[in-house]
């Protein structure tokens, strides 16, 4: 999981104690999007750095257990990419779904397979912490890849 990887140390004290216990359930991973498929360079979902906060604008989909979910781990592109390197600029947010359901977060379940719950997730003007930046902006692809090889 992101957080125990490279979560910063305030990160890793105020999530994962509460994801443990079961009181937070973190669930929902957006990085699929409808017009990228397995592309994960070409992902639109953007994030721009307002103040103290990212304000994140794009659709993911096939997010399974968004609707059920506390937060999120949502990889966006934060930045251009660098030096011909596409997988550069992309960096994760942790979404607190419980404030952002209604603020600029939108959830639609997908009826593609019996109990299975995908959805798509709409991102419009929503505004995250800027301290909910998963280790290194830019580098989010990396921790993409991390999880899923743990996986």
């Amino acid at each position: 999981m992101g957080i125990v990887t490279h979560g910063s140390d305030e990160q890793k004290q105020r999530y994962l104690p509460r994801i443990a216990s079961g009181e937070l359930r973190l669930q929902a991973f957006g990085v699929t999007e409808p017009t990228s498929g397995t592309d994960t360079a070409s992902i639109k979902t953007n994030a721009k750095k307002v103040g103290d906060h990212w304000v994140v604008n794009g659709q993911k989909v096939w997010t399974s257990r968004a609707e059920h979910s506390d937060l999120m781990l949502l990889l966006a592109r934060t930045s251009a990419p660098a030096g011909g390197k596409r997988h550069d600029g992309l960096s994760v947010l942790l979404v607190d779904m419980r404030d952002a359901v209604g603020n600029g977060l939108t959830i639609r379940p997908l009826r593609a397979m019996i109990n299975h719950a995908t959805t798509e997730v709409f991102f419009d003007d929503l505004k995250v912490p800027a301290a909910n930046l998963i280790g290194e902006e830019g580098k989010g692809f990396r921790y993409i890849l991390d999880g899923m090889n743990a996986e």
